[in-house]
Parts: structure tokens; C-alpha cells; sequence
């Protein structure tokens, strides 16, 4: 573990974190609790697509949107536990964002609207987050050994 660059990839990581709030908050106007109730459930809405091959392959690139059936629901109580809020301000929050089309409110919580076409507000995040990991990428690689 001496060996890894750990300081260094945790200042990376913190930066990104940074400038990804910076971007959202810039070009969406969201809050910072906006950002993270929409991370949460995007997370956990789509996470068995990242632990099935299948899935993995058929929907993991740009070709193909992940189908609403494999979106699965993220309840109020999940977000408000993961995210230490009170519930009825989840609720609140989680509804707004439903109503201005960044969540959708399906049958037993939230989720992450197909991105597709107009619909698609987050190709520009996908981008940046692509690029930041690429960033680190090469940053890692210049580290002497």
C-alpha cells in the first residue's frame, strides 16, 4: 500500500468530486442535495446493469439506452437513509425533480429516465465524467515508479 499513489489519486478523486458539483450546479442549477439524490438513485437505479454481463454489454455504451424495465425503483426511505436527509425533504425533493423531468416516479420509488433524444440531459455528464477518468488515467501512468 506505500507503494500506491494514494495521496495523490485522493486529491484527484476530491477534484472531481468538486468540479463535477461545479458542473452540475452550473449547467442545471441544481442544489447540492439535488446532485446527490439524483447520484443515489441514478446508482441504484441501474445498478444490476453493472453486475450483469449481459446487460453490461448490450447497454453499457452510447449505442443503446438502458430500457426502462431494467430501471429499477429507489424508494424515498433508501434515499433519505443514504444521504442522512429527513424524509419528508426527500420526498419533497424527489417529487420537484420528478415534476422537472430529471427522475421519473415509477411504482415503488424513483428512477433515472431513459436517456434518449431530447430527453437525454445527461450526455454532457457522461462526457465529463468520461474525460475526468481519463485524466486520471494519464496521470497515473506518469507517476515514476
Amino acid at each position: 500500500m506505500d507503494e500506491l499513489p494514494t495521496r495523490f489519486i485522493s486529491s484527484f478523486v476530491v477534484e472531481f468530486i468538486s468540479d463535477f458539483m461545479h458542473f452540475c450546479v452550473e449547467k442545471y442549477g441544481f442544489s447540492t442535495d439535488e446532485i446527490s439524490i439524483i447520484c443515489v438513485v441514478a446508482t441504484e437505479s441501474t445498478r444490476e446493469i453493472r453486475h450483469d454481463g449481459y446487460l453490461l454489454k448490450t447497454y453499457g455504451a452510447e449505442g443503446q439506452a438502458i430500457p426502462d424495465e431494467f430501471r429499477f425503483p429507489v424508494s424515498v426511505q433508501f434515499v433519505c437513509r443514504r444521504l442522512g436527509m429527513r424524509r419528508e425533504t426527500t420526498r419533497r425533493k424527489l417529487e420537484d425533480l420528478a415534476n422537472r423531468g430529471f427522475l421519473n416516479k415509477i411504482k415503488g420509488g424513483y428512477a433515472l429516465p431513459a436517456q434518449t433524444n431530447a430527453a437525454d440531459y445527461t450526455q454532457e455528464l457522461r462526457d465529463f465524467l468520461v474525460a475526468r477518468i481519463s485524466n486520471l488515467q494519464t496521470y497515473i501512468e506518469k507517476i515514476p515508479g
